[in-house]
């Protein structure tokens, strides 16, 4: 509430536009406050021990600076090279922080990433996809808030089924920094997250699940998993926009959530659906990644493969005529 108060004293408001799909102008900055307090939170899972403190450190500063680079883009002009080129560097250091690189399994196959050198760059590429699509779903009312809160939610129940505490009680802990937020950014919005709070949570979630594969046996295909319709929504609306021709630079709102948003003429039941696939469907999959071992890139596969056929069929990536 004091970010809003903040924001609209500023007049630091969200305008309509070509990418948002709002039609009143609304202040926005709102993941400030999940920044903050998720930062504080890394101190006290230092203090705690829960965590080791050279990772903690790193995602103390690297949180910071993503922070920082989501503000001046949210209330200034940072160049889409510079931020992306931010993005790789954050990702860089965030990556050399974890104490280990995961082992996860591949149709049965353990690939050990920390000696597959040859991964490294498409961890740092899948990392940084991440924290960008994490922006580009940030386009109505409470969809990323959901999201984080059902993926930090599901994460805690997988980490409680493992017998891992303090990991339950970090997801936890962060789950409570995105429900306040989410008061707030439920439909219809009365402040937006803002890319100081998507680019942020995308670096988190990434940050996390590297972090948890580290110290747990929980499989980080059950993060994947959770994280399939924002996945497969914005590979979909990119690769289509490609495909046409279209600049995938250029902004836009051709995302399925968008799209559907329009069809509904309000954001609520988008986000409800988006919110009932992955309380029903995800979480309970991705809770059998670990009740079935060896078995998460399958599951993956099994619900990536309809949720592309589903954002296809509601015409992600498409220009309205269907052409360019």
């Amino acid at each position: 509430m004091a970010v809003r108060s903040w924001a609209v004293r500023r007049n630091a408001l969200a305008l309509p536009s070509e990418r948002c799909s709002h039609t009143i102008p609304t202040p926005h900055g709102g993941g400030i406050a999940i920044a903050v307090i998720s930062i504080i939170l890394g101190i006290l899972f230092s203090v705690l021990d829960w965590v080791p403190d050279p990772s903690m450190m790193a995602f103390i500063s690297l949180g910071f600076i993503m922070l920082a680079l989501g503000v001046w883009d949210d209330f200034g002009d940072v160049s889409p090279k510079l931020r992306l080129f931010a993005h790789f560097v954050v990702v860089g250091i965030g990556m050399w922080s974890i104490p280990r690189l995961p082992v996860f399994t591949l149709f049965g196959l353990e690939v050990d990433s920390a000696v597959a050198f040859l991964l490294w760059p498409l961890l740092v590429l899948s990392w940084v996809w991440l924290i960008n699509l994490y922006n580009f779903m940030d386009g109505i009312d409470g969809l990323a808030a959901i999201q984080a809160l059902l993926l930090f939610g599901g994460m805690a129940c997988n980490f409680w089924y493992l017998g891992y505490v303090e990991w339950t009680w970090i997801c936890l802990f962060i789950l409570a920094a995105v429900l306040g937020f989410t008061i707030l950014n439920w439909p219809p919005a009365k402040i937006f997250m803002g890319d100081g709070g998507s680019g942020f949570l995308g670096f988190i979630i990434g940050f996390m699940m590297l972090l948890s594969a580290s110290q747990t046996d929980a499989s980080l295909w059950s993060w994947i998993i959770l994280l399939t319709l924002f996945i497969s929504d914005a590979t979909v609306t990119l690769v289509t926009r490609v495909l046409t021709g279209q600049n995938p630079l250029q902004a836009h709102n051709l995302h399925a959530y968008q799209k559907l948003s329009r069809r509904f003429g309000r954001h609520k039941p988008v986000t409800l659906g988006y919110g009932g696939v992955m309380f029903f469907v995800l979480v309970p999959v991705s809770m059998m990644a670990n009740v079935i071992p060896h078995s998460g890139s399958v599951l993956f596969l099994l619900v990536l493969l309809p949720a592309c056929v589903f954002m296809i069929h509601a015409g992600a990536g498409k220009t309205e005529s269907g052409h360019v």
